[in-house]
């Protein structure tokens, strides 16, 4: 097959790692193109047969007039595209641009499959919800995150399918030996991933010899490590990193913080290195942890609580390492392989 991948960048989100693995899979098998809108260099390695187009839109704010030229810049390439080069399908990621391809295709015979990467209740412009019920039901099918979204999209979408994001492979079975006191935080620092939350953790927690790590970057950053400093915490602030599986090797205990979260990438990640999870109750993360099997879950902006859960697994290794055993027990279900063949399943079904 020829299967075209779209999505606005390649920057270091956590949709635009999931594009990069599962276009660089079904490149092993099948000639594949990925278009982005901008011509920065990809954040995530692509597989070397991955053809990558640039179509040099640009991204950002141009103003209203500089954003209308640029979305009608947006369709006409990927119109063109989409009529010359004949393809057998096309993946897309993300709401502006599922709606900027599916109004792109119309009228074309090529069967066109969309990725939800945000929770179904994450905050959007108004205009794109309405767009979103306007032209999601011409996709030929959608993959969205959790049962919960598949609920949602449902209502007014045709072949809607839950599938998970790819997680890292990891058989190390001597991560005990490498592991420290250490508890990481990975993701960008905006309001919704809240990471001012992890920061009051550490703050309360800080007289427990263990170290509290940042790994991310965004516009909160400043204001985190002046709330840090304000606390006493001692937070260090990596920024963006590049290599993250040596952070998770070490850390002992992942905090996810968000207020909405889709499917949280690291989440899935931290199973595959023995990291125990704490986390909000966001949709992505009811799915992915069972409270006090394989994870702990507490309510959104409860620090008090989540401190309590995670001086519990400070305090008591055996009951870290028996969520960390639960939680491997799934590692499968996140497989590249596994994720591939529901992702060549829904192609199959569309076309």
């Amino acid at each position: 097959m020829k299967i075209l991948f779209v999505i606005s960048t390649l920057r270091c989100g956590g949709a635009e790692r999931v594009c990069s693995i599962i276009a660089s899979k079904f490149s092993q098998y099948n000639e594949v193109v990925l278009a982005k809108f901008d011509s920065g260099e990809p954040f995530y390695e692509l597989d070397s047969k991955v053809k990558l187009a640039n179509l040099n839109q640009g991204v950002g704010d141009f103003g209203f007039l500089g954003n209308l030229k640029k979305r009608f810049s947006k369709f006409a390439s990927l119109r063109k595209m989409l009529k010359d080069d004949k393809f057998d399908a096309v993946i897309s990621f993300l709401d502006s641009t599922n709606i900027l391809v599916l109004m792109s295709s119309a009228g074309l015979k090529t069967p066109v499959i969309i990725s939800e990467h945000t929770s179904f209740n994450a905050p959007k412009k108004p205009i794109i919800k309405a767009l979103k019920y306007i032209f999601y039901p011409f996709a030929d099918a959608l993959s969205v995150l959790t049962k919960e979204d598949k609920g949602y999209y449902s209502k007014f979408c045709k072949n809607v399918e839950v599938i998970y994001n790819p997680g890292f492979g990891n058989n190390d079975d001597e991560l005990s030996c490498l592991k420290e006191n250490l508890v990481i935080f990975v993701g960008r620092l905006n309001m919704l991933k809240n990471c001012a939350m992890f920061v009051r953790v550490a703050a309360n927690l800080k007289d427990f010899g263990y170290k509290f790590i940042v790994a991310g970057d965004g516009e909160q950053r400043e204001k985190l490590q002046l709330l840090s400093n304000e606390l006493g915490a001692q937070v260090e602030f990596l920024g963006n990193v590049a290599d993250v599986e040596k952070l998770y090797k070490r850390a002992k205990i992942l905090i996810s913080t968000s207020i909405v979260e889709g499917l949280g990438n690291t989440l899935i990640e931290a199973i595959g290195y023995d990291c125990a999870r704490v986390a909000t109750k966001t949709s992505g993360a009811k799915e992915l942890i069972t409270h006090g099997f394989d994870g702990f879950l507490c309510e959104i902006n409860d620090d008090k609580i989540m401190s309590e859960m995670v001086l519990n697994l400070i305090q008591d290794e055996t009951r870290r390492d028996e969520l960390c055993k639960n939680a491997r027990a799934g590692l499968w279900e996140f497989s590249v392989d596994n994720i591939y063949e529901k992702w060549l399943n829904m192609i199959k079904e569309a076309v």
